[in-house]
């Protein structure tokens, strides 16, 4: 933390940053608030900044004894604060958001964005919770969509579970017209919980679509994006690389980003 007295602006943009984070994911634990302030607000101390924000009303939390943790969500006048956000007035926390179901793949999902904001500039990182909005029922929505400050659309999506071949390829159908036809996204990007769901998606998703895979496909595991790296264009290669590449391929194909 910077030494001397905190100035009221640099305070309220510190709280601001925090809040636009659990806005993003709906909620976090008090232990991924500690890890989004010293890694991506580059702050040593946390606890001042956590304790502060609920105590002054940002957010609330309560105790998950399924799992042992705390669960912080925004309050009324946490949304207020960022008010300036397209949709956060239809921001809202329900306990059974962060159900059995779905904690696992939350957690990974807030890891990813943790790593990933490390490793690439990233100008927007919107939630499948604000995607969905206006949608409808059913429709495939990724996990997430993320912008760069280079201008390319990612679509992310985070597996924690095996799925079948049918699903796999009903998967790849969705994905190869949002990105080749009508150009909603530039790139998938699919980020495997495990090495070993890693491997299996690896193998039938070139399998599936052998020509689609290595010009839009970016797969990794947690333990590669914690190293920066991915595979892409059908090599091992550092993530930055294969966002240069992806940008290269869309200029000689005539592609905007």
């Amino acid at each position: 933390m910077k030494r001397g007295r905190l100035t009221k602006e640099e305070q309220e943009r510190r709280i601001k940053s925090l809040l636009l984070f659990i806005y993003i994911f709906r909620y976090a634990t008090r232990k991924q608030l500690e890890i989004f302030i010293k890694v991506v607000m580059n702050l040593s101390s946390t606890q001042w900044l956590i304790d502060y924000s609920k105590k002054a009303g940002f957010m609330d939390s309560y105790y998950e004894p399924l799992f042992k943790t705390k669960i912080y969500h925004l309050t009324y006048k946490g949304r207020e604060t960022i008010g300036d956000q397209a949709l956060v007035e239809h921001y809202h926390f329900e306990k059974a958001h962060a159900g059995l179901n779905t904690f696992i793949h939350h957690n990974n999902m807030i890891e990813a964005f943790i790593l990933l904001k490390s490793h690439l500039n990233i100008k927007e990182w919107v939630c499948e919770w604000d995607l969905r909005r206006g949608k409808r029922p059913g429709e495939k929505i990724p996990d997430g969509m993320i912008t760069l400050a280079n201008g390319i659309n990612i679509a992310l999506e985070v597996e924690t579970r095996y799925k079948t071949l049918g699903i796999l390829k009903t998967f790849v159908k969705k994905y190869r017209y949002d990105i080749e036809k009508i150009s909603r996204y530039n790139c998938l990007m699919v980020i495997a919980s495990s090495r070993f769901n890693y491997e299996g998606l690896r193998r039938r998703f070139y399998n599936i679509a052998p020509e689609f895979c290595p010009r839009f496909l970016i797969l990794a595991d947690l333990g590669m994006l914690e190293l920066g790296m991915c595979y892409f264009q059908g090599k091992m290669i550092h993530i930055e690389e294969a966002v240069k590449l992806l940008k290269e391929g869309m200029q000689t194909h005539g592609q905007t980003a």
